[in-house]
């Protein structure tokens, strides 16, 4: 059977893959390439006469000094390429199989101009496609940096990696401010700062342009204890060119509670990890009151489309995880239409014996029932939320999600709240 070998359209494709989005390719990479084509060539057990190898790839069988001259292009040509490379091998395929509706003769003298035909139009695409992109303007790079970064792969294996992956839909690259209210060992203020400050040669103009224009691209990094705060620096310092580090980073160490003063509605996004610090003292860590007062702050510096996201360990104490939740709840039924609105909700919230009932039952923890009736928990939310609802504005709006992997009754809960308006 007369057919152009479909091991010719593949390694030309590949080849246009490469030139996309590749640096030039060693010997190595020449080679394998090379070998990882040529086993399709079964469909074709020979050359056709007076066709050599090269001739037979005609002008698409690019020579390894060739390929060695390529250049990178931009990242996001990637996903297009493979969408092209799909498509055209499906085409491909198609046209070189049999045809039973045309006479054999006429399959066997038009394939191998059907399939130039083909080869024609992919190169044609692929350049117009790569042509359209190194034209982008330098906004569409800022736009783009969500494909640059992953968490381990997957953006959604914890309730961490979760988290991480919305504040990339939140935060506005060069331009937000941001907070990492429970700095720890730096690796949250780490993936902010990535975040905020994308790598890319728009950087630099990207930062000089926020200063002209009076706002100021910041990460600030709290922590109350001295060894988060150094550990904090430290993990920047080894990131960050120190210009960065110098005018749009602040490591503060200091409590929570209250924020730093910033004006209202102008903070991007404010995260919490509460807890311990992981391989310090276990008894120093978070507590509800201060935890409270101190998210009651970070609502009223949320600007609108900003988020508050707050990471809270059920075993590691049922009163400030008890409070969290009935906080971020508090908020979003500021805007409920069931009767008494915000403040019939919090008025129900159960004494603190009841709620550490429950609290005991649904995480199963080993703790012991304190029979203290006391009303802590809703005193503290009432509060919070009282200072929210009165300083701020007066139709803000919240959407409210805790995320919490089922059958982990101990794993972290994530709850991210969304101003929205």
């Amino acid at each position: 059977m007369n057919t152009f070998p479909l091991s010719q359209i593949i390694f030309s494709i590949g080849v246009l893959a490469v030139q996309a989005f590749q640096p030039p390719m060693t010997n190595f990479q020449y080679a394998f390439l090379s070998t990882i084509v040529r086993p399709h060539r079964v469909i074709s057990k020979s050359v056709p006469a007076g066709r050599n190898k090269q001739s037979c790839g005609r002008h698409f069988m690019i020579q390894k000094d060739d390929i060695e001259q390529m250049q990178p292009n931009e990242d996001n040509i990637k996903s297009m390429i493979d969408s092209l490379l799909d498509s055209s091998i499906s085409r491909a395929i198609s046209t070189i199989s049999n045809n039973p509706s045309m006479p054999s003769e006429t399959r066997k003298s038009d394939k191998s101009q059907q399939t130039g035909a083909i080869i024609d139009a992919v190169i044609s695409r692929a350049s117009d496609q790569i042509k359209t992109s190194s034209k982008a303007p330098p906004s569409a790079t800022l736009k783009n940096h969500k494909g640059k970064r992953s968490y381990l792969n997957n953006p959604a294996v914890n309730p961490t990696a979760l988290g991480h992956s919305l504040w990339l839909e939140v935060i506005q690259p060069y331009q937000d401010t941001v907070i990492d209210a429970t700095a720890g060992n730096g690796k949250d203020s780490l993936t902010l700062s990535k975040l905020l400050f994308p790598s890319g040669s728009e950087q630099s103009s990207a930062l000089d342009k926020d200063c002209i224009d009076g706002k100021k691209a910041q990460l600030i990094s709290i922590d109350i204890q001295q060894l988060a705060c150094e550990k904090t620096l430290s993990l920047l310092e080894e990131n960050f060119d120190s210009e960065i580090i110098k005018n749009n980073v602040q490591v503060l160490h200091q409590s929570h509670a209250p924020m730093p003063s910033l004006s209202k509605e102008s903070v991007g996004l404010i995260c919490y990890n509460l807890g311990y610090l992981p391989g310090a003292d276990k008894e120093a860590q978070t507590q509800m009151t201060t935890t409270i007062y101190s998210l009651a702050d970070s609502a009223l510096l949320i600007r609108p489309g900003g988020l508050l996201s707050v990471l809270s360990y059920p075993g590691n104490g049922w009163k400030e995880h008890c409070a969290v939740s009935y906080f971020m709840e508090g908020l979003a039924m500021f805007t409920t239409r069931k009767t008494k609105g915000w403040v019939g909700f919090v008025d129900s919230i159960p004494s603190d014996y009841v709620l550490e009932q429950r609290h005991i039952s649904s995480f199963d923890v080993n703790d012991i029932i304190s029979r203290d009736d006391d009303d802590t928990v809703r005193q503290a939310v009432k509060l919070a939320l009282e200072r929210v609802k009165s300083d701020g504005f007066e139709k803000q709006t919240w959407r409210v999600f805790d995320h919490r992997p089922l059958g982990r009754p101990l794993s972290p809960i994530l709850f991210s709240g969304m101003r929205i308006k």
